[in-house]
């Protein structure tokens, strides 16, 4: 009797902990996009991902094999936008002003920067939250 109620026990606590321990795992704030990067009227495929943190969001880009981050604040739009400012992370690069706009509709991603010409679309997965 008394395994048959610590069998008992152990099934209820997996059928319990085991769906709540997959929420919180499938809950996880990042988006991850794949699109195109144009800069100096050349395009080419970048990808990149959006995770959340404490007061910031970060972006990391891979445009072939050139990797670079960025730092954004995001803020709620009108009619299902987050519109987002930013720069890069190691401003020696280029004068680092950075805008953002992802509609939560389409999931669409846009990216362009204030002091030069590149810009960045594409198509997001994930979820995002402000």
């Amino acid at each position: 009797m008394f395994i048959k109620s610590i069998i008992i026990l152990k099934v209820i606590v997996i059928f319990i902990l085991f769906p709540i321990l997959t929420l919180n795992a499938s809950n996880k704030e990042e988006l991850s996009c794949q699109g195109v990067y144009w800069s100096d009227k050349k395009a080419q495929f970048a990808e990149w991902i959006i995770i959340k943190r404490i007061s910031i969001h970060k972006i990391y880009f891979k445009i072939n094999d050139f990797k670079k981050t960025a730092k954004v604040s995001f803020r709620k739009g009108n009619a299902g936008t987050v519109i987002g400012m930013g720069g890069w992370t190691n401003k020696t690069e280029e004068k680092s002003s950075l805008s953002f706009t992802y509609s939560l509709t389409n999931k669409i991603f846009k990216m362009k920067s204030r002091y030069s010409d590149i810009k960045i679309e594409g198509k997001c997965e994930g979820k995002i939250n402000l």
